[in-house]
């Protein structure tokens, strides 16, 4: 899963841009679902997991990521939150 993530941010997302964690989410579903699926633990919800999702994404907010705060985007389930927000670098 960290090294799909990483190559989503690397190759998929354009530098400068602002993405948010359901964007990599939405990404994974729609291009990588055997990763996505084959990473989800038994016991865990959703949100559970996507909260997990988003701390991997955070890993790379050093070299590859600036975290600017948080947007408020529509989630898999059709409901919107809030998530942690970036810039590519």
């Amino acid at each position: 899963m960290k090294d799909t993530i990483q190559k989503i941010i690397q190759t998929a997302i354009p530098k400068e841009c602002v993405f948010d964690a359901h964007s990599i989410i939405n990404f994974l579903i729609k291009y990588h679902p055997d990763i996505y699926l084959s990473s989800y633990k038994q016991n865990w919800t959703t949100a559970y997991y996507h909260s997990e999702i988003s701390k991997l994404i955070a890993t790379y907010e050093t070299d590859l990521l600036k975290r600017i705060g948080e947007s408020w985007s529509q989630h898999i389930n059709g409901e919107f939150s809030k998530n942690k927000c970036w810039i590519k670098l």
